[in-house]
């Protein structure tokens, strides 16, 4: 009842103090369904609170919503949306710099593809106004010409840690001592070698990004957008702000100017009740339950025989039972400790009391999920940012990481038992919980309020640093390095010309002592 009461107050004190109802048009032309997984609340509780919202997405609402308009993203020569899709064998051979390119080049594919679509080109030439602009800040930045195109403020979010470029719009500290390349599978303590590696990754990633994908999103941009429209760099250091679905209990502290707004976990709802006969087999499991999942993209029943085969056999050994990911009808040889389902309701299954470990492919979603739960973790990171997540988790003491390409048998085995056994890492896992769960908001109430002060405010330059619109040299003290090297040179210029001055008029009076001393 106490509860309840609450949650009246609080909505009342929001309807009483928010802004007046606004119109607000989200553009999220990622094909990921995990990414929109993270967005959609946003939307649907920025509807709820009276504004108007437009959703561009690949992924439309399958029931309607009061004050939101889906805009169904109709693009035909694109790869297919990634929700349950991708073999595992497609992985096999990818590393950092290829995942970039990947990554890279599929936000380049959507741009002319999503804008050319006609639903898209419906709304660029129809007379529709919006106040506000929310675009997904990942791959290319073609996107931002909405906000030119509507005159309306712009702000970003981002469904991961934020890429190697995205930083630099905010003049966000991205130092690679401390702050790990999302690509490269590192924690933020990094001996030498990964410091050596993160920092030439990070600005070779940088380079790339800026002088070929970047000029390539331009041109396609001006095609849709015009000719008048200002670069697109430009618009984007005039974003107001980012919401980052990040947590520093959970993604490791970072520094980040005001700009930048941590709301990670904002996904994350009350967990509901599980269908009966899943709830029956978590509640039988006396010795505890494993979660094993490769997530929404990857298809787990396509694990390479040799590999499914080492896994089953190790859970077959385990005195806990597994509640496994699998897509097919059948799992070959599957042991008896071990429920398959085609679809994991994965937030309510983790949030149940029996769950002792959680075996991930890293992704943030998930791994946000387990830290709010309080579930220690095993970690094979396939791609993207999932190696830094993991690596996150392990820091924290909370979980262990293994590489897809050298697990065994034998290392399997080794950290389910200790993750499930050692109470060091239960206690890790519940000391992050407890620091992911402590906010002054609730992650998706920190994300309309930063929303809807934007609309207040008609922007929010004033959180701008200075560095944003400052030249690169500047940033980097050249032009005081430069100078202080030119005050530097003179003062032992002058020092140099005046020793020089004074031992050419005391040198004659030397040679005449000496001259003298040698006489006697």
């Amino acid at each position: 009842m106490d509860n309840t009461v609450s949650v009246i107050l609080l909505c009342l004190v929001s309807f009483l103090a928010r802004t007046d109802c606004a119109k607000i048009l989200a553009v999220f032309p990622h094909i990921a369904k995990s990414h929109q997984d993270v967005f959609q609340p946003l939307v649907e509780e920025l509807a709820a609170r009276g504004h108007q919202v437009t959703v561009v997405s690949f992924f439309p609402r399958k029931e309607p919503l009061a004050n939101f308009t889906d805009i169904p993203i109709d693009a035909h020569d694109l790869p297919p949306v990634m929700h349950n899709s991708l073999p595992i064998n497609l992985l096999d051979s990818i590393n950092p710099i290829k995942d970039f390119f990947i990554i890279t080049d599929i936000g380049m594919q959507c741009c002319e593809s999503v804008l050319a679509s006609s639903n898209v080109q419906k709304l660029l030439k129809s007379d529709e106004q919006f106040d506000l602009i929310i675009t997904e800040l990942f791959t290319v930045d073609c996107f931002l010409g909405f906000a030119h195109r509507f005159k309306s403020p712009n702000i970003a979010v981002s469904s991961s840690v934020l890429l190697p470029s995205n930083s630099d719009r905010f003049a966000n500290s991205d130092n690679p001592a401390i702050v790990p390349n999302l690509f490269l599978s590192l924690s933020d303590k990094m001996t030498y070698k990964e410091r050596f590696f993160n920092t030439f990754a990070t600005l070779f990633m940088k380079t790339v990004r800026r002088y070929y994908y970047d000029v390539a999103a331009e041109r396609i941009a001006r095609k849709y957008f015009g000719s008048a429209m200002p670069p697109l760099d430009e618009i984007a250091k005039n974003t107001s702000l980012v919401l980052v679905n990040t947590h520093p209990s959970l993604n490791r502290p970072r520094p980040q100017v005001p700009a930048v707004i941590d709301v990670g976990g904002m996904h994350i709802k009350d967990a509901k009740k599980l269908p009966s006969d899943l709830e029956s087999f978590m509640n039988s499991s006396t010795n505890g339950v494993i979660v094993f999942s490769m997530g929404s993209v990857l298809l787990t029943h396509t694990f390479p025989d040799d590999k499914r085969k080492m896994i089953m056999e190790v859970f077959s050994e385990l005195p806990q039972n597994v509640v496994c990911k699998w897509e097919s009808d059948s799992l070959p040889n599957k042991p008896d400790n071990v429920k398959i389902l085609k679809w994991l309701p994965q937030r309510d299954i983790l949030a149940h009391p029996n769950v002792v470990a959680f075996v991930t492919h890293g992704g943030l979603l998930g791994l946000s999920e387990a830290a709010f739960e309080a579930v220690p973790i095993i970690g094979i990171p396939m791609y993207g940012d999932q190696g830094t997540n993991v690596r996150a988790f392990e820091a924290s003491g909370a979980g262990l990481f293994l590489s897809y390409s050298t697990i065994n048998k034998q290392s399997f085995k080794q950290a389910l038992q200790a993750v499930v056994n050692d109470k060091r890492y239960k206690e890790n896992a519940q000391r992050m919980s407890n620091a992911y769960r402590e906010r002054i908001l609730p992650p998706l109430d920190t994300a309309v309020y930063w929303t809807e002060y934007v609309l207040k405010f008609g922007g929010a330059k004033h959180l701008q640093v200075a560095s944003v619109h400052m030249p690169w040299y500047q940033y980097l003290l050249l032009d005081v390095l430069l100078g202080a090297a030119v005050v530097i040179f003179l003062i032992l210029y002058i020092v140099y010309r005046v020793a020089r001055r004074i031992t050419t008029f005391i040198l004659p009076y030397l040679t005449i002592i000496t001259v003298h001393k040698k006489g006697d």
